[in-house]
């Protein structure tokens, strides 16, 4: 039996960016499971380094994915809604903010995994792997509040024109 996921919005660019969501959700949920893996202390420390690398090289996978995703709504979204929202504070400001702690999370991970794995002890490696759980939270979070806060105000605030502009904008691949 397949589940489809229903989308919540009618509004095609906003089926673009919830859909890109749907996608991003799925890669994490491949590296998340090695997270909890660290957490429920699954591994020896010799499964941990495997673990450790496969963690790095599915981030590394993400990560491409995803900035272009990012990418599209600061370039695109954010400034059309700041239009009629403004930018200096509110839902705009707020989510270009965890944009850059998912990036900062993101980065430290991949800096301290960057060489060296085979040194790491156990708890380094939990330590590190803490990073990728915290990114992994951040981000889910971060979409739920897109979905449930700024998505409705596109649908709600922006002209028939500027959604279609909007559209056309964000109808590329992050692929």
């Amino acid at each position: 039996m397949t589940v489809t996921k229903r989308f919540k919005f009618e509004l095609p660019a906003l089926r673009v960016l919830e859909n890109e969501h749907q996608y991003l959700s799925y890669l994490m949920e491949e590296w998340h499971g090695i997270v909890l893996g660290f957490e429920r202390d699954a591994y020896s420390v010799e499964e941990g380094r495997e673990a450790l690398r496969e963690l790095r090289k599915r981030i590394v996978e993400f990560i491409d994915p995803y900035k272009k995703h990012t990418e599209k709504e600061e370039e695109f979204l954010f400034p059309m809604l700041a239009l009629y929202v403004g930018d200096e504070q509110g839902p705009v400001q707020v989510t270009e903010e965890e944009h850059e702690e998912i990036d900062a999370y993101i980065g430290h991970f991949l800096h301290h995994t960057l060489r060296g794995i085979e040194e790491l002890t156990m708890q380094e490696m939990k330590d590190v792997v803490r990073d990728a759980g915290e990114a992994f939270e951040v981000i889910t979070v971060h979409f739920i509040k897109e979905e449930s806060v700024l998505f409705p105000m596109v649908n709600n605030v922006l002209r028939i024109e500027e959604q279609d502009r909007l559209y056309e904008q964000l109808y590329t691949s992050i692929l």
